[in-house]
């Protein structure tokens, strides 16, 4: 029997995608349909600018659509390097799986997970001494990023690593963010002397 480096990665695939109950299927369509959360991603952008300085606002905005914007390219450049089929176009296991949606570029890795979580982390640890309940925002990335999965289109690989990729870069951009914060509120200070 030949090596499969991947099967353990199939094998929990097909195990997951299964694990959804039919009466499932239209919500984690509804779910993994990026254009279904934009008024989310609206109320994301203002809690930037509740309660602070504009400028404050718009260098979060800019640091977060940074953080996306790279993690949205690396994921691509990765697909194209890697080139990894979906489960929905993998012979071996895609007449075991339920197949709700069928894209037909590269799988490895999310760019659902990857985008979700850069996002998510970053605004969490830039917002998170400012809003007493803002953990409540995971919940959107784990949903969104668990809905490629019970869809067909992605391997859980894909989720974890593109969740990984996500947070390092969100956490390098919170860090970004942070210092130029820093020399934003200088400059203000010297405005005002």
């Amino acid at each position: 029997m030949e090596f499969n480096p991947f099967l353990w990665d199939w094998e929990l695939m097909v195990f997951l995608n299964n694990l959804s109950p039919d009466g499932l299927d239209s919500f984690w369509s509804f779910i993994t349909y990026t254009k279904h959360w934009l008024p989310f991603y609206f109320f994301l952008l203002l809690l930037f600018f509740y309660k602070v300085d504009y400028r404050k606002g718009f260098l979060g905005v800019l640091v977060l659509l940074i953080s996306v914007g790279f993690t949205h390219l690396l994921t691509e450049l990765t697909k194209f390097l890697v080139q990894r089929n979906r489960p929905n176009l993998t012979e071996d296991i895609m007449a075991n799986l339920k197949i709700l949606y069928e894209p037909t570029n590269f799988s490895f890795f999310s760019g659902h997970a990857s985008t979700s979580f850069a996002a998510t982390v970053f605004i969490y640890l830039v917002l998170k001494s400012r809003y007493k309940y803002l953990g409540f925002i995971f919940i959107w990335p784990v949903l969104f990023s668990l809905s490629r999965i019970f869809v067909g289109v992605h391997f859980p690989s894909d989720v974890i690593v593109g969740a990984f990729v996500g947070t390092l870069i969100a956490i390098i951009c919170s860090k970004l963010y942070e210092a130029s914060e820093k020399k934003l509120l200088s400059i203000s200070y010297q405005d005002n002397a």
